[in-house]
């Protein structure tokens, strides 16, 4: 029997590392405290960075099949004035009720072991392995353990910290005609920054990240909260009950124990904007599973962390100011006749910081 890896968390960071793991002759058992499908805080905003990732998982026909659509588009709202721009290349948009359960069932029929929905209670290194304690008792006994979990709980490293005074919010929404999503559209509030983009099945999310201050004003009501950033909305539009998360941040965490290994948010989080949260997932799972090397576990965490720092390094920072920026409307509205006037400027810049591709942009997308 070959090199039995453990997962936990069957995200895009789990289940690309499961897949490019069982394409490299390592025997896989995936495990998921949550039922799929399942929602989850989530802008569903792809990062151009990650097309390639995604496309060796699903081809770009399946991810149409099921209900993926490609945008090109990125309008920038602050008050009721909006500027547009020509994404230098195009981003998948999918929920990740959709996306999830489809990468799951992708690796499923690769042949990992899936257990789901089955909790983990903690994990036990010892010098030839590990046992990953499930809640009902039972254990799991494997080579090495990956934590794709979003958090690293289990990792003797500890949790992956959360950025204090903020939390994300999530709902899906059923738009009226004349208020349908086109593209990728960021809204500029005193306090908050909220994303929306068009989803399959007629939906659209709505993604808010918000300061604590700001929600306590207005109550803990959500809708409250959209509406003061987003005067239009009409609480009837929304489709979904609201979700809520902390908002991890960090530079790379090194693992505690030689086979334990962190991807995802696990290992390291840049601020949800743009879609990197489930590029560096994608990417991070695919790493992991080309560099791992059983014979030298040491020169593994040596190179997969030179990477991921690596990764981060412009990333971290791009992102957070990119924040910053849009929780004082006023600062954008400032910027706006600067934008307007130069926008070969503005996201060419942020895809060279963020290492999103810059190509020619193709017709035909939202």
């Amino acid at each position: 029997m070959g090199v039995h890896v453990a997962i936990l968390g069957a995200g895009p960071a789990g289940c690309s590392c499961a897949f490019h793991l069982l394409r490299g002759g390592y025997s896989v058992t995936l495990i998921e405290a949550k039922a799929f499908p399942r929602v989850k805080v989530c802008g569903e905003f792809v990062s151009p960075a990650a097309t390639s990732c995604l496309e060796l998982l699903l081809s770009a026909d399946e991810l149409a099949a099921l209900g993926a659509r490609r945008v090109g588009m990125l309008a920038m709202e602050v008050g009721d004035r909006v500027l547009e721009w020509a994404m230098p290349s195009p981003a998948w948009v999918l929920s990740r009720r959709g996306l999830d359960h489809a990468l799951l069932e992708r690796v499923r029929d690769a042949g990992a072991t899936v257990m789901q929905p089955v909790r983990v209670a903690r994990v036990e290194y010892e010098d030839d392995g590990v046992r990953v304690m499930l809640a009902d008792g039972s254990a799991v006994r494997a080579d090495l353990v990956v934590h794709a979990d979003g958090s690293g709980r289990h990792d003797p490293a500890g949790p992956t910290p959360v950025r204090p005074g903020v939390v994300g919010l999530k709902c899906h929404l059923r738009l009226p005609p004349h208020a349908v999503i086109k593209g990728l559209r960021m809204r500029a509030g005193r306090g908050a920054y909220v994303g929306f983009v068009g989803v399959e099945d007629g939906e659209a999310t709505a993604a808010l990240v918000a300061s604590d201050r700001l929600l306590r004003r207005h109550k803990a009501d959500r809708d409250a909260l959209l509406r003061a950033l987003w005067p239009a909305y009409d609480s009837a539009w929304r489709s979904s009950e609201w979700l809520a998360c902390p908002v991890a941040g960090s530079g790379y965490i090194a693992p505690g124990h030689q086979r334990s290994f962190r991807i995802g948010n696990a290992a390291g989080a840049v601020e949800p904007v743009g879609g990197e949260g489930i590029g560096m997932a994608l990417w991070a799972g695919m790493m992991l599973a080309q560099l791992l090397n059983t014979n030298d576990l040491p020169a593994t965490h040596a190179e997969f962390a030179r990477l991921y720092r690596a990764r981060l390094r412009w990333r971290r920072p791009a992102c957070r100011l990119a924040s910053m920026a849009l929780v004082r409307p006023r600062l954008v509205s400032a910027m706006m006749p600067l934008l307007s006037a130069m926008p070969g400027l503005t996201l060419r810049p942020w895809y060279a910081l963020t290492g999103k591709p810059i190509a020619a942009q193709p017709s035909g997308f939202f």
